[in-house]
């Protein structure tokens, strides 16, 4: 097999975002048809790349031949939309988060297994060369013993970002929410560049409980927030290892702070992520060697070595499927990042500090 053929179920915000406008950049794979329960979306897709479109996914499993679906539905829809492909024999791309419970994550690792089938999770912070040679740095040990981090992954939400393209009240709704949105990206690269968590501790709740949207066709729109939007969370790692996460939607995106800090014992990483083009900053302090004072390190590829960043997990999943091998972000590495957000929220309930179960 040369060439894969995939299906893309979901045709809303994220996939008109990252993935639609990307798809020119994938050479082992190509479209095969779409699948949207708004009659319209499926039908602008369908037409601007010439193949099939659905509203129903049982009618696209049965009637289309293809190998791989694309499941860029909603967060709620995500299990479900892939408990049908893989029950299918069809293999699996999921955007992030996999799944919101670690029971359903499961499932669909031992339904991929049972039938011999790929299951890809979207986040892809062990594919992006970005992330891959702050862990570099980390493991020469550029900054000796790394001893605690923090990670910025405040958003303004969907409802504040400008002209956004779709109804965002989904992202209000249980079982989305800033943590399962993009806290879900910051645990995958934290547990990527770290290993697995051991323990987490948490403090969660809603402090906005309406929002309104600010532009775009829902303009005007009030949302009420029933998921938490705001969730702050401490990990621990083991042998004396911490993080802290920040997750909240707070209506608008501003900040200079890093969004990334790694301190060891030796020096600092500090990271400014997509939004400041991805600028690295290294500060050492070495008495035996003298050196002390920051630095900007250069040390990402050229993009045009690469698939987009932001189809890179999917052209990663097709190449799984084509040449047989395993997926970097695995379904089970989804699972203990989903497995650190229940425990999360259950730290936050209880107020007690909850263990974690899953390994990567």
């Amino acid at each position: 097999m040369d060439k894969l053929k995939f299906a893309i179920a979901g045709c809303g915000s994220v996939s008109g975002n990252r993935y639609f406008p990307n798809l020119g950049d994938l050479s082992r794979g190509w479209l095969a048809a779409v699948c949207d329960s708004v009659a319209e979306r499926a039908k602008c897709r369908s037409e601007e790349f010439q193949v099939p479109g659905y509203t129903d996914l049982d009618e696209m499993l049965a009637k289309t031949d293809f190998d791989l679906l694309v499941n860029l539905t909603n967060i709620q829809s995500h299990f479900q939309v892939s408990l049908k492909a893989l029950q299918a024999g069809k293999h699996v791309y999921v955007q992030k988060p996999m799944t919101v419970a670690v029971a359903e994550a499961t499932r669909l690792i031992d339904e991929a297994a049972e039938r011999g089938l790929k299951l890809v999770a979207e986040e892809s912070a062990g594919l992006n060369p970005y992330y891959i040679a702050i862990r570099k740095v980390i493991e020469d040990g550029v900054i000796g013993k790394v001893v605690w981090v923090r990670s910025v992954c405040t958003h303004c939400g969907p409802a504040a970002i400008d002209n956004w393209p779709t109804d965002p009240t989904w992202f209000y709704q249980k079982g989305a929410g800033p943590l399962l949105d993009v806290g879900i990206e910051r645990l995958h690269l934290l547990t990527f560049l770290l290993g697995p968590a051991r323990r987490v501790t948490a403090m969660s709740g809603i402090r906005q409980p309406e929002v309104v949207v600010r532009t775009g066709p829902c303009q005007g729109k009030r949302i009420n927030v029933e998921e938490d939007d705001i969730t702050l969370v401490t990990l621990d790692f083991g042998d004396s290892l911490f993080a802290m996460l920040d997750t909240v939607y707070v209506n608008f995106e501003a900040y200079r702070a890093p969004d990334l800090e790694i301190y060891g014992t030796k020096g600092v990483i500090a990271s400014f992520g997509e939004s400041h083009a991805q600028r690295l900053w290294l500060y050492q302090c070495d008495p035996e060697s003298g050196i002390r004072g920051w630095q900007e390190l250069q040390l990402i590829p050229q993009a045009t070595q690469l698939p987009s960043l932001r189809i890179v997990g999917l052209a990663h999943a097709i190449d799984c499927v084509v040449d047989g091998t395993e997926p970097i972000p695995s379904g089970e590495h989804a699972r203990h990042c989903i497995d650190i957000i229940e425990k999360a929220y259950a730290a936050a309930r209880t107020g007690f500090t909850q263990q974690v179960t899953t390994v990567l």
